[in-house]
């Protein structure tokens, strides 16, 4: 028997059809999502080696820890030294936010000052939306990625969309 993971969010989106508007969000579909946690004191060695690992996009979540991002599902980190990696794929979710008025949407949500640096570019860290904890990842001036829990993603994805609607946020969803 063949399982095929789909995102509940997909059912009633708009798969490449709707013409994305300025201000954009994405649920992005077949990314890999791994948990590495360092063993004490080989932090900075996992640090190190996760961005190191092409094709790999490391996300800060605290101490010693990280997701570790792959272009797609299946796509595993193998091993790393001196650490644990734990394939989360099936329990986070994804989303692209860009656009002009991102920062203004998400400034909405968090207690952060993201327009004044808090979040530079190519950082990420986990914070609190509204009253769900995301993992946010700045990817540009006006890009942003972000991992939730499975179970929170539709609720992110309601105040995230409420949170747009003065800026006309549109949503589909996107291959990695």
């Amino acid at each position: 028997m063949t399982y095929q993971y789909r995102h509940p969010l997909a059912d009633g989106a708009v798969h490449g059809i709707e013409m994305p508007n300025a201000n954009h969000l994405e649920l992005v579909e077949g990314s890999g999502i791994f948990s590495v946690l360092a063993f004490k004191g080989q932090a900075d060695a996992v640090d190190a080696a996760l961005k190191a690992l092409p094709g790999v996009s490391p996300r800060k979540v605290g101490p010693g820890e990280w997701l570790g991002v792959t272009p797609e599902r299946g796509s595993g980190l193998g091993e790393i030294a001196g650490a644990m990696v734990v394939d989360q794929s099936h329990g986070r979710t994804h989303f692209r936010l860009r656009g002009p008025h991102a920062l203004r949407i998400l400034m909405k949500g968090v207690g952060v000052d993201l327009a004044g640096g808090a979040l530079p570019v190519g950082e990420s860290a986990m914070m609190a939306f509204q009253h769900l904890t995301v993992n946010l990842a700045r990817s540009g001036d006006d890009a942003f990625e972000l991992i939730v829990l499975r179970s929170f993603a539709e609720s992110l994805y309601h105040d995230l969309r409420l949170a747009g609607r003065e800026f006309s946020l549109s949503f589909a969803v996107a291959e990695r």
